[in-house]
Parts: C-alpha cells; structure tokens; sequence
C-alpha cells in the first residue's frame, strides 16, 4: 500500500510583467524623514544666514570704549638742550571710536559700564567723517605747538611766536560759522581784541557762555568783513562758534627742537600729558617720582588746562595701563572716579597745578636748567 501524496502547496501569483516589488512601509518612512531633515536643515541655515547678515548690518550708532595709554616719551624727540631718561612714565590716553556700530558691538557698549553708545548725528553734528578727522588732526599739531611753548616757558625759555591771525581750516555744518565763514577765512579780532595766534581766537570764544554771541572780524580775498555768531554749547559745556583753525603765517621761534609724533591720533586732549613729558625730559630728577602717571587735559598757551572729553574711558585705559595717579581737568574728575578702580585720581586747572600734583605724589619738584643764569624778576 502506497502513502497517499502530500497535498499540492497553494498558488503562488506571479508578479505581472512591469509590475514592482512588494511594498515597503518602512523604506517610505524612512524617505520622508530624509525629506524632513534636508529641509529643516536647509531652512535653519537660511535662518542663520539671516541672523548672521542682521549681526553684521550697521546700525546709526558710534560706540566709544577705553582706547591706548601711551607713555609720551617714546614720541617726543629733544634736540638742542641736555635731556634726561625718566625712569617713571607719563602716559597720554585715547578713546577708540567705533565707525558705524553692528549690533552686538552696541550691545556691547550699552553692557560695558567702560563704553558709551551714541546716536551717528549727534556725534558728527552735521559734519562728515573726513571733517571730524581733520579737525582732530589740526587740533592735534596745535595742542603739540603749544605744549612746546608751554614747557620751555615754564622752564624760562622765551619763545617768541608771531602769526597773522587764525586761518579757517573747516567748518563744522550746522553750527553758528557754517554759511557765515569759509575755509580760507583768516579770522584778525574777536569782539575788538587783536587775534594773531588761533588759541587767541578759540580763548576769546570760550570766554561768553554757550549762546551768548560774538563779534568775528576776518578777511576774505584781501577785504576785511564782520559777521556776528550765537555761540553754540561744545560737548563740555564751552562756547563754540564751530570752525577748526590754525595760525596764518606761524613762526615760533624755539630755543629747543621738539619733536612729538603722536601716529594717527588726534584732538587737543594729550597737551597737558605733553607739556609735563617735556618738561620732565628737560630736567633732573623725577617729576613722576618714577610712577607710572595718566594725564589728559587741553593745554592753553596761558597755561591753563582745558576739559576734555571721554574721561570715562580714559579712566578705564589708566586702570587697565596700571597707572597710580590720573590727573584730569578739573570738573571731570567725578566721572574719572566712576571708572579708575584703584587709581588715585588728581583734579588740576593749570600747568602749575599740575606740577604741584606730581610733587605731592612723591615726585621731584622741579628744578628749571636754566635758574642760575636767569636775572631775577624786576
């Protein structure tokens, strides 16, 4: 007997010609979670694109921040007279100016206690950057020239100095000269007093209150003109008339050849910090008491220490230079202790105040090279 034969196996269908293989939910799945991750990457990218492109977009805004401490000496050159190596510095101090601020550089400033955001206009008042440069620069070469009167006056030198009056560099837009006064301009008396050297003309200004007016008289094409101007209020509450001037015709005539190379810096702030490094390299002794001394201040020819501005950064490139003493312009010298930390900050009005400061902190008094041989006074 033979075993019955095992059942048949049931039909299997064969594909039809062209037709796909079986489907597979899980293969789709995973497609569309490619699909998704492409394009959540490609749109988080574009996303940080746009951040990034709004980080770098300027904004109409001008941060100031602590700048450099420079120690005078190292550009100021003497020739023409004995010169000793001080052992303690004198620094001069700069605020660094942004250009037009991106966002996280106002962010910044408006955390950092040290910097200060302000407005583009209200910085430029009207003028362009190539103007607010020159006018620093041709501030700079004055502060310099009067700092070399200043110092060797101080020390007994005579220093002769002659000029034809103040001639218009720039012109400040918007402010009381503009449309009144023109580059070229060489500005010969102010309310009636005789200008010949152009700290003449800024000293005459500065002695009204902000909007208070004054008499100009100048000559334009070899004609004589007078145009009367409200004073405008400066930055540190002086009057201005707005207009950056230099002396027509300068002749200085100096018993010693005094260099300073200050590099691209400018503005008349380091006067004071130069008159006190010349003197100190013109004489023995220590004026610093071998300290390491922060100065800012505007220096006048009658030796007076005018104010400045940015104190509060200068303070906080004082601190960070390790200097000991910080002598200001008297008036600013609370914002100075705001941010000086440790340094003991010294308000001073004149040259004179200045070098009693010094003597104070333990540095030499002074001693001029030339009192033997002066004649004392009638």
């Amino acid at each position: 007997m033979t075993d019955p034969a095992p059942p048949a196996p049931p039909p299997v269908s064969a594909p039809a010609p062209g037709a796909g293989a079986p489907h597979d939910p899980t293969g789709d799945a995973r497609k569309r979670r490619r699909r998704r991750l492409i394009v959540g990457g490609i749109a988080a990218g574009v996303v940080l694109l746009i951040l990034a492109a709004g980080l770098l977009i300027p904004l109409p805004y001008i941060v100031f921040s602590p700048g450099s401490a420079t120690p005078v000496e190292d550009v100021v050159t003497i020739d023409g007279a004995q010169t000793y190596e001080p052992d303690g510095d004198i620094l001069f101090l700069t605020v660094t100016v942004s250009g037009r601020a991106v966002p996280f550089q106002v962010l910044w400033g408006w955390i950092d206690d040290d910097s200060e955001v302000v407005k583009e206009d209200e910085y430029l008042q009207g003028s362009s950057r190539e103007e607010v440069r020159e006018i620093g620069r041709i501030a700079m070469v004055e502060s310099q020239e009067v700092a070399t009167i200043v110092a060797l006056e101080t020390l007994g030198y005579e220093v002769p100095v002659h000029g034809d009056g103040a001639v218009v560099r720039a012109v400040e837009e918007g402010r009381p000269a503009d449309g009144e006064l023109e580059e070229g301009d060489v500005i010969v008396a102010v309310d009636g007093e005789t200008v010949e050297l152009s700290p003449d003309a800024g000293e005459l200004v500065r002695a009204h209150a902000p909007g208070e007016t004054v008499e100009v008289e100048f000559v334009r094409d070899g004609t004589t003109q007078t145009t009367v101007l409200e004073t405008a209020e400066s930055d540190d509450g002086l009057a201005l008339i707005g207009v950056a001037l230099q002396t027509e015709n300068l002749q200085i005539d100096y018993p010693v050849d005094v260099q300073i190379d200050s590099g691209r810096v400018g503005g008349p702030s380091a006067g004071l910090a130069f008159t006190l490094a010349i003197i100190d390299q013109l004489t023995e002794g220590e004026l610093t008491g071998g300290m390491k001394v922060a100065v800012t201040g505007t220096m006048r020819s009658d030796g007076m220490v005018g104010l400045v501005g940015g104190v509060s950064q200068k303070a906080a490139a004082a601190k960070d230079a390790g200097a000991e003493l910080f002598l200001v312009p008297t008036g600013e010298e609370e914002d100075a202790l705001k941010h000086a930390g440790g340094v003991k900050v010294v308000a001073v009005e004149t040259i004179d105040d200045a070098l009693a400061a010094l003597e104070e902190a333990g540095g030499d008094p002074l001693v001029s090279p030339l009192e033997d041989v002066l004649e004392p006074a009638a």
